[in-house]
């Protein structure tokens, strides 16, 4: 996906910025995942266990009815036996889309939902190939060949994006335009948590480690605090880039409305809302520090980050610093178990190698302040040492 949200970087960074088209709610409450029979699913422990030599080996495991991706067709997970009893659950990135023009993925089989290639929409994908995520997912947190890889021998529970709503939705829209409709399953929500009780039905593990790029460091504002509830057992947080900053009052994407779009606030815990109303959803961080007393929040992002920052949230560069800094330090001020990995970059990405890897260095190594790499960092987190690096 790092190649086609570079590309999305560079057409939206020029479009200009208008308000969400017209749409209608046809199914409020998709589905009650906890409710869902995965009895169809495979055994975890059927799956071979995988040797960390020769590279990843993913598993494609199908996701049983009604999880569907925003096509409505069925969807899956990839997963990575490992040889410790340790679990990473990781939500993939890739933009975020709340009418028709913006659900216009960039990568897709259907022609009449991808062109024309002008006017693209602010979604990667809406449907995930197994062949291209697998082929594709193996720098950062996936180089399982590298020895100084905190989770080379950890079990990886990979959650495709491919419902446009930052993992978090439960309900199908019909969007419209000039006469035209499309319907978008925006039930990331759905998918996320059957993915977990699966995963969770299989065994207990020692460690639970939850993950996240861009749209998927979104998703662990909510669910870190799912992963805590269905474990059962305090959970480390990584969010990549997904920091939360309430948008610019001229961003198309304003957060409270496209949450209520997508059905995704009746996922939230009531008393949890009452932690970012009328602030940035980044403050519900506290929200899962308060409830687990033994849980760890590391969030990762680049203070000029051009892709959330400026093209997302409408800031200027400076603006989305200065407010990221403003908000994140308050957390922290508060709660000395979330702390930042924070480069004074413009760059969008890390864990996963970054946006432009392999055309660069994988940034999960080779990215340092005050002599912690961030591989090393993240290891610190994980060990219940929050060192808070701001560049």
């Amino acid at each position: 996906m790092r190649f086609a949200l570079a590309v999305l970087m560079l057409v939206l960074s020029v479009a200009p910025s208008l308000a969400l088209g017209s749409y209608e709610v046809v199914e409020e409450r998709y589905a009650d995942p906890f409710s869902v029979d995965i009895s169809s699913m495979p055994s975890f422990s059927e799956l071979p266990v995988d040797d960390p030599d020769d590279g990843i080996d993913w598993v494609k495991v199908p996701l049983p009815e009604p999880c569907v991706n925003g096509m409505g067709e069925k969807t899956f997970i990839m997963v990575r036996k490992g040889s410790s009893n340790n679990l990473l659950i990781f939500f993939e990135g890739g933009g975020a889309c709340a009418d028709y023009k913006t659900c216009k993925p960039m990568l897709c089989t259907d022609f009449d939902n991808c062109k024309p290639l002008l006017g693209i929409g602010s979604v990667v994908a809406l449907e995930s190939k197994f062949c291209f995520l697998s082929a594709y997912y193996r720098g950062g947190i996936f180089d399982v060949r590298r020895p100084e890889n905190p989770f080379r021998d950890w079990t990886i529970v990979f959650v495709p994006y491919n419902t446009g709503d930052l993992h978090m939705g439960n309900s199908v829209v019909k969007y419209f335009y000039h006469g035209k409709t499309k319907t978008i399953y925006h039930v990331g929500y759905v998918n996320a948590v059957v993915a977990m009780k699966w995963i969770k039905e299989s065994g207990e593990f020692d460690r639970v480690v939850v993950t996240g790029s861009s749209a998927g460091g979104y998703a662990t504002l909510l669910h870190g605090y799912t992963a805590w509830k269905i474990f059962g057992k305090s959970v480390t947080v990584i969010n990549d880039a997904g920091p939360g900053i309430e948008p610019d009052k001229d961003s198309k994407f304003q957060l409270d409305k496209i949450l209520e779009r997508w059905g995704a606030m009746q996922n939230i815990p009531q008393d949890a809302q009452s932690y970012f109303e009328g602030r940035d959803p980044t403050y519900v961080i506290e929200y899962l520090l308060d409830k687990c007393e033994d849980c760890h929040y590391g969030l990762f992002e680049d203070q000029k980050d051009l892709i959330i920052g400026s093209i997302f949230d409408a800031y200027y560069p400076w603006q989305f610093k200065a407010r990221l800094l403003k908000v994140t330090g308050e957390i922290r001020e508060d709660n000395e178990r979330f702390c930042r990995f924070m480069s004074n970059d413009y760059q969008h990405t890390a864990i996963t190698g970054g946006l432009l890897y392999p055309l660069q260095k994988d940034r999960f190594y080779y990215e340092k302040i005050d002599g912690y790499r961030l591989y090393e960092w993240v290891n610190e987190v994980m060990n219940g040492n929050c060192v808070d690096l701001v560049e």
